[in-house]
């Protein structure tokens, strides 16, 4: 935990003219998505994305090698047609990003997955009106993601807190968190985000956090991830032995082509610090990153294959 990796140098900030530039375009899709019918929105991303599944070489191959590397296709032909599913996921996505609030129906939008989280958590919210529970959930970049905060807020009513890296474009910025910061959900920035999540746990918010991702030295601890070493952002396990509150590995299922979702939870995690805070981190961290692959087996096409997620392949700086 105490190595850094070297500094990256910082992006130069974009010209008023190229921030421009990229948003007029953007906002010409917006427009455009937001007034078609939704099969016809899904069918035309789908058609662009199979362009670029196929243009685009760089990410087809890696996501195919890292599907065989992480034991989840036997061979390549296997792996290509699960890569392609998750490129039209991810088509599907985009779509209901610009969409959300005029499809989003909470009440259709079960929750399944653990005895544990089920029990003592999302039973008592929905059924008993318990307020007062609250979690630090750690999902990832599966099936629809950016839904996981407004439904939390909308379904459960408690208010949510995650963190988020600032966007390049500030324009298009706006219209993206339009939608994703919504009645009690919040954002903020990943600098300093530790300080504003405790804050959140403290006044009863719940958090969330994506951990499912690549972490540099000074974030994150070695961990396994589909048998293969990885590193994963240690943050949850930080706040969780900071607070005592629990952790729920959670993700948001996409079930079907009319924006049909389910929130599937994984088992909680309530840990009891041994006093070595170093190795607590780091039973923690496995423990969550264990569940997210346990939820992301179920159905892997869901999942962001290209994401050079392990340390032993597609990784020249570890």
């Amino acid at each position: 935990m105490e190595e850094t990796e070297k500094s990256k140098p910082k992006s130069k900030e974009k010209s008023t003219f190229v921030i421009w530039a990229e948003f007029i375009p953007f906002f010409i899709l917006y427009k455009f998505v937001r007034i078609l019918p939704l099969k016809v929105a899904y069918f035309l991303s789908r058609q662009l994305f199979k362009i670029l599944f196929i243009l685009d070489k760089r990410h087809r191959t890696r996501a195919i090698q890292h599907l065989i590397h992480a034991g989840v296709a036997k061979d390549h032909e296997e792996a290509l047609g699960i890569a392609w599913q998750s490129y039209r996921h991810f088509s599907m996505l985009l779509i209901e990003s610009f969409k959300m609030d005029q499809h989003l129906d909470v009440d259709k939008i079960p929750c399944k997955g653990s005895e544990s989280a089920i029990k003592d958590v999302c039973d008592p919210i929905l059924n008993e009106g318990n307020r007062n529970i609250n979690v630090i959930i750690v999902t990832a970049h599966y099936g629809n993601w950016e839904l996981a905060g407004p439904t939390w807020v909308k379904k459960f009513g408690i208010p949510m807190v995650s963190i988020m890296r600032p966007f390049a474009n500030p324009l298009i910025g706006k219209y993206i968190l339009r939608n994703r910061e919504t009645g009690g959900h919040s954002c903020v920035p990943k600098s300093g985000g530790i300080r504003g999540m405790l804050k959140a746990l403290r006044n009863g918010s719940t958090v969330a956090i994506l951990a499912d991702q690549h972490a540099s030295r000074n974030e994150g601890v070695e961990t396994i991830f589909f048998g293969q070493p990885c590193r994963t952002h240690a943050s949850p396990a930080m706040l969780h032995l900071k607070t005592g509150v629990p952790i729920m590995p959670e993700i948001t299922r996409r079930c079907g082509d009319n924006f049909d979702f389910e929130i599937v939870a994984g088992d909680l995690i309530r840990y009891t610090p041994t006093g070595d805070k170093e190795k607590d981190i780091q039973t923690i961290t496995q423990m969550y990153t264990t569940e997210l692959e346990k939820l992301i087996s179920e159905d892997p096409s869901q999942w962001l294959w290209a994401h050079r997620r392990w340390l032993n392949i597609n990784r020249k700086h570890k």
